[in-house]
């Protein structure tokens, strides 16, 4: 399928590419299916297209790049709706990065409260909030300084 998008022009995506949120993303219920796309073969970054509007992106990493000890638990509904299984491997957890300005200089936090599960099996994927933990919604992701001239 060809998707016309804001962010890459038109993309060809193969239909079992595309990610199913039936309740979509928070904030964002409408639009329910995704794509997920590499920035770059050596960036840790994705960008999760939206298949149903064009101009709707989201950057996300996966968590444990900056977050060695990120756990997150998942509830039994969210383990039904996503249709996980004790025998599932590979589920895949990424995390909304957000870049913006602190004392005029560029930041990127991400939010580790609302973690996107993907089952790449049945390619389901759900929006998840977090409940007591210690994570935040900006968590601070650590930028590298690229030192060549």
């Amino acid at each position: 399928m060809k998707l016309s998008t804001t962010r890459f022009g038109m993309i060809e995506v193969l239909e079992d590419q595309v990610i199913q949120m039936p309740h979509g993303m928070i904030g964002f219920p409408e639009w329910k299916r995704f794509v997920l796309l590499r920035h770059s073969e050596a960036s840790p970054f994705f960008w999760l297209q939206s298949v149903d509007n064009g101009g709707m992106a989201f950057v996300l990493t996966d968590p444990l790049w900056f977050q060695p000890d990120y756990d997150i638990e998942i509830s039994p509904e969210d383990s039904e709706s996503l249709k996980l299984d004790l025998a599932s491997e590979g589920i895949q957890t990424l995390v909304i990065v957000n870049i913006h300005l602190s004392n005029g200089k560029p930041e990127i936090t991400a939010n580790l409260l609302g973690p996107i599960v993907i089952n790449p099996h049945t390619r389901l994927a759900k929006q998840i909030v977090l409940h007591n933990c210690p994570y935040s919604h900006r968590h601070p992701v650590p930028m590298h300084e690229n030192k060549n001239p």
